[in-house]
Parts: C-alpha cells; structure tokens; sequence
C-alpha cells in the first residue's frame, strides 16, 4: 500500500478567483496539493494566521507592486518560510524586475503553463520533502529515546564510544567501574579503564579501527581496572551504534567470574543470549542458532524463519503512553509464544518484533503454521496495565531452499515479507518470493537468489515443439524448452531472457537439469512419448561439467531417456571456439546411440570446420535464416550455400519457427524438408 503524501497547501493570490481551481486541475489529483484564494494584503496576512500555508504564489502586476512585497515580506517572516513563486505577464519588464530585486524562488510568464506546472511542482516536492524529513528525524529522536530508556534500565554493562572517548554509559556500566555519574566519565578514553594483556590485541589499532568504522569481529578478553585501583578480568564485545545523531561504537562489558561455581555460569549465559525483558532469546543467540541449523543440514530445505509483530504497533503505544511501553512488549511476547508452541526456537529480535525458527519439511507446512499464527492472534484481547486492547498480528515468513548462500539473508527475507504483510493492511502473513520481471539489466544478486527460489519451488515449465517432415508424415521431433511462471504471477519468462543470467552465476547446467528430470518424469507419465524423438538443447556450462556429463550418462544407461531417441543440441554461438570440448562430448554420447544437433546456425556462422570436426546429425537455423527470404538475396544464397554444406556431410537441415504455411513451398524448393512450427506447442506434461 503506497504510503499518502503529506498535504501542501499553495496560497494563490490573484484576481481571478478561478485560478486555484484550474492550478489544481493542472497539477493532478494526486498532486497532494490544496489551494487556498487571496486576492488583497488584508486577505493574504489572515489565511497566513488563519491557516497553513506552504507555498506562496503571486500574480503580478506592475501596476499594483505594493500587493507583491507584501505577500514576499509575509512569506519571509514566518516561523518557517514560505518560497513564493511569481507569475509575471509575457509583457511586463517591471513586474519581473521587482520578482528578482525581492528574490523570489521562482518566477515564470502567465502564458507558459508547462513551466508554471514543472516550477509548482518543484517547490511543493521541495516543501514536502523537507517537512518529511522533520517528521523522520523527529521519529528517530523518539526511538533514539526510547532505547536510551532501555539501555539505562538493562542489567548490561554497556557504554557508547566515539574517537576513542566515552559518551555515554548506563547505570550498569557505572556501577561496573565504580563511577557515581556519568559526568565522572565523560571524555574518559576506552584506554583509561581496559588493557590488554602482553599476548592480547593492540587496544590502539582498535581504537584505530573504530574510529574508521571498522567493528572487530570477536569478542576480545581484556583486563579492566575500577575506580578503586581494583581490577578484573573482562569480555568485551562492540557493535556498530549512533547516538545523538552520531555514528559511534557499543561496547559490551562482561566481568568474567570463576567457571567453578555452575550456577553463576549459568546465569551469565542467560543475561549474555537472553533478552532480559521477555526471557526469550536475544538477536544474537537468534542468529547463531540459525546459522548453526544452516550449516549442519545438507539440504535446508524447511529451515523457516516466521517474524511477528502486533498490528499498528505504535498507535496502540500511544493509546498506552510510553511508560507501558515494556509491559505491553511482555504481552505481545506471551501471545506470540502461545500462538507458536513451545518447541520452536523464539527470540526478541527489535523493539517490538519477534523471530520464530522452526525446523520443518516443507513450504505448505511453514505457511500453515503462519496461518495459525494469524488466526490465533486475530481479535485477541491482552490487557496492559489498566487498559484492554484488541490486536491482531503479521506474519513474514521466509523458507529456505536446497542452498542459502548466507543464513542472515533468510532473517532478511522475513524482515521484507513482514514489511509487506503490514503495509497491506496487517492480520495477514506473506511469504517472501524473489520480485520477478523480464528486465535483463537486473544485477546478477537479483538474479540469483530469483533462480534458485524457482529451482526450489517448482516454478519451471517444460514445453515441446515439434519438428515434422514434408516428406515422412510418421517423423516427428519434439525440442524440449522450459518457461519461467511465477508463482501467483501469468509472467512467462523465456529462456532468452534468463539463460544469459544463468550462465554468468554458475547455474546453467542446474537449469538443464532440472529440465531432464522434468522430461524423464513426463516420459515415464506417458510411455507412448518414449517412442518420440527428443531434442534437448544443453549449455556450455553443462558440456563442459564432468558432473553434468556424469548425471546424463547415467541418466541414459538406466533407462529413464532412450539414448537412441535423444538428440542433444549445442549451441553454435556458445561453441564456435570450443571444438575440443563438443567433440569430448560427442565422443562420449556417441556409443550410447545418441545423436546431435548444431543448433541456432545464424547469417553470419560459419559453419564449414564445425561440420568438418563434429559428427552432426542436424543442423537447425536461427529464425533470421528464414525470415522475409523472398525480399533478401544475400540471405537466400547464404541459405543455399548452408545447404548444400549440410548435404556434404549427410546432416539434415531443420528451419525453426515457421509461422506461414506459404513459407513451406519455398524451404521445399531449397531441399529443406524439416520444419518446426508455432503451429503446435504443448505442455511436455500434457
């Protein structure tokens, strides 16, 4: 759901009380724009004390200038003020003289609407923009507020660093050094209370580091030295921060205590992965169980993360002022904890969201459990403090495929669904999918993760096209291809469009295939089809994959494709400079009973050595080879001559996408009998 503009109102002043009217009509309804009328200085200095005004604009006239400094000077002396725009007639030098002597910020003729439209809605983005992002910063400051709060009330030793110096530190961390305020420390250096010792980290370069924005990694074991000369052995963790406006480092400080008391281990395990305020886990140990479950499993397929939150969040912290703020987070944990069970992994992973990770099989079973989720938090009453409220709940949920290149990202794919679900009016969830378009130009990362999610979810068609003869009704070939159709979506996305892409990432012969399994399970489906010819294009990548060639080897010799009914295809543009490797392949197909095919030969092929080296079966053209061959010499004897070559060496010629039955009279008269139409395109599976 697009979020609404902020509404501008532009103060017209003019004589023609028409004119905001047709201002409006102008800019668009959904300018976000309200008009207001003036026409006197009296009328013009009431609406600036009667009503907002953010944009100012002025017909002037040189016969009435008084009127224009008035409404500049009132414009420049609000509490924020208001750029005016003037409007000057096509004739009248002195009306535009005056606009600049005043300074105006923007002037344009009554005559040149199009200008008059552009400068209007350049000043009102302008306005809106900047009032945004008050509200934005104001909202930070909020939050900013809201977490010091919760930093000065935790029992975590934690402090705020910047260039090396102390600004700021919570009570826990005071107490922890011995310091009565914080007054007694601001300005101290990180150097003046930890120390490492002789075999431990250079504190120097960290600080270095820090203020370069470069968090160390690990945890680092320090020696710290309390106010009363006393000292004591320390973990301290860093993390990026911003305090006051300002990018700084957190610096976590744990006192390390004696193993030998069990339960005070313990207890220091709990406040270090435990959110003190819920009991749940914190974001920390959230994520390291993540990726410990990712890195275990072969397959993560099932491994789900589901993030929840309360509906309209902040108008129910508002009903309930922000001294309820950590009861009401306390509810919100209870209710999501039974709404999920017990033997799924939660933690508090913000202020007021909540990861869920749930090891399960498969994607219906993930969703089904958000739906639950949904519906049991759906018109549920919890009660903070005094108050009763009526909630209900999103759910973003995020599964991983066979492969997750970096378990974070799972937890990030969650964050984006739950966006959605809430921005859609909320008592829903959203499964995360990789947004899918036809759009080439789309970096390889958008790519890849797009891919993979429609390798693992299923997301690949099979389609067959068949290849007939003129002269044998009983020859048929079927080429096998696959389309890419979302899920929820009538996109159809062809292989032109995705193969480039899938070749750069590594994932073409994946893509391959998952386009034989489809076709051996089609076969197997109907065993009439095993009778058929099949031409199965492959990539380069899989002709050169000794795993690839393995898996089709083995694919062939148990039986699930007919070595003697496949046709595998290569592409001539892909393997023009790589005749050692196609005859690799032929070689080792060849024995099997396999035949082969060049396939999308274009005008400017040169297809001479490839016939000569490589043990060919067909040949079928690129389109181009056969289009509008009646109006092209030039194409018509590059054809002629790809013929009679083809003949040499005993290999058919196939012409690809005949889309006119007229066109067979004229392929016939070239000796190609071969013909793959749009005439019929099915399903493999039909």
């Amino acid at each position: 759901m697009a979020r609404q503009k902020t509404e501008i109102r532009i103060l017209v002043v003019t004589e023609d009380p028409s004119a905001p009217r047709e201002l409006l009509n102008m800019l668009g309804e959904d300018s976000g724009v309200r008009t207001l009328f003036a026409d006197t200085g009296n009328a013009v200095s009431r609406t600036f004390e009667t009503d907002q005004v953010d944009v100012l604009m002025v017909q002037i006239d040189a016969g009435d200038l008084p009127l224009f400094e008035t409404c500049t000077r009132l414009a420049r002396e609000q509490d924020e003020p208001v750029p005016v725009l003037a409007i000057i007639k096509a004739d009248d030098a002195k009306a535009a003289v005056a606009a600049a002597g005043l300074g105006v910020e923007g002037s344009v003729f009554a005559t040149n609407q199009r200008q008059i439209k552009r400068l209007t809605l350049f000043l009102v983005d302008s306005v809106r923009s900047r009032r945004d992002s008050k509200i934005a910063m104001r909202r930070l400051e909020e939050i900013e507020s809201r977490y010091t709060l919760l930093l000065d009330s935790s029992s975590e030793s934690i402090a705020y660093i910047h260039e090396g110096l102390h600004i700021y530190a919570n009570r826990a961390y005071l107490e922890l050094f011995g310091f009565d305020s914080f007054e007694d420390l601001e300005g101290l250096s990180m150097l003046d209370l930890l120390s490492a010792e002789k075999d431990g980290p250079d504190l120097k370069k960290v600080l270095k580091a820090l203020s370069r924005d470069e968090i160390p990694d690990e945890d680092m074991v320090l020696k710290a030295h309390r106010q009363d000369g006393t000292d004591f052995k320390a973990t301290v963790d860093f993390s990026p921060a911003r305090y006051g406006g300002e990018y700084c480092a957190q610096m976590l400080v744990r006192e390390q205590f004696s193993q030998s008391d069990p339960a005070l281990a313990e207890e220091l395990e709990k406040l270090k992965t435990r959110d003190m305020l819920t009991g749940l886990l914190n974001r920390h140990a959230f994520l390291q169980q993540l990726n410990e479950q990712a890195q275990e499993r072969l397959d993560t397929t099932g491994l789900s993360v589901l993030l929840v939150s309360l509906d309209k969040h902040d108008e129910l912290q508002a009903k309930l002022g922000l001294g309820a703020t950590d009861a009401l987070i306390r509810e919100s944990a209870a209710l999501f904890r039974a709404a999920c069970g017990e033997d799924c992994v939660m933690a508090r992973l913000s202020d007021h969201s909540f990861g869920i990770l749930a090891n399960i099989e498969t994607r219906e079973e993930a969703e089904a459990m958000a739906a639950r989720i949904v519906d049991h938090c759906s018109g549920k009453i919890i009660d903070v403090r005094d108050t009763s409220l009526t909630v209900s709940a999103s759910v973003g949920l995020a599964v991983a495929g066979s492969e997750i290149d970096d378990a974070d990202m799972l937890l990030s794919q969650a964050d984006s669904a739950l966006h959605e679900a809430l921005h859609a009016g909320g008592n829903a969830y959203v499964r995360y999918r990789p947004r899918v378009s036809g759009d080439a130009d789309e970096d390889d990362s958008a790519w890849a993760e797009r891919l993979r999610h429609a390798l693992d979810y299923d997301e690949f068609r099979l389609v067959t096209s068949p290849i007939t003869s003129m002269d044998d009704d009983g020859f048929l070939i079927n080429e096998v291809e696959t389309r890419l159709r979302t899920e929820d979506s009538d996109e159809v996305m062809m292989p032109a469009v995705y193969l480039p892409a899938a070749s750069r990432l590594g994932l073409a012969s994946k893509l391959d295939t998952d386009m034989i399994r489809r076709l051996a399970s089609a076969i197997a489906e109907k065993p009439a089809a095993s009778d058929h010819l099949w031409l199965i294009p492959l990539c380069l990548d899989t002709i050169c994959d000794e795993e690839s060639l393995h898996s089709l080897k083995t694919l062939l010799q148990g039986g699930k494709l007919a070595a003697a009914k496949v046709i595998w295809g290569v592409r001539e543009p892909e393997v023009r400079d790589k005749l050692r490797r196609v005859q690799s392949f032929i070689e080792t197909f060849k024995p099997l009973g396999a035949r082969f095919a060049l396939c999308d030969v274009g005008p400017e092929s040169v297809v001479e050595p490839l016939l000569k080296h490589l043990e060919l079966d067909f040949l079928r053209m690129a389109p181009e080879m056969i289009q509008n061959l009646s109006g092209n010499d030039t194409l018509r004897q590059a054809l002629s001559e790809m013929v009679h070559l083809a003949d040499e060496h005993q290999v058919r010629v196939i012409a690809p996408k005949v889309e006119h039955t007229g066109d067979l009279a004229t392929l016939w008269q070239f000796g190609i009998t071969l013909v793959q139409g749009d005439f019929v395109r099915e399903e493999a599976s039909a």
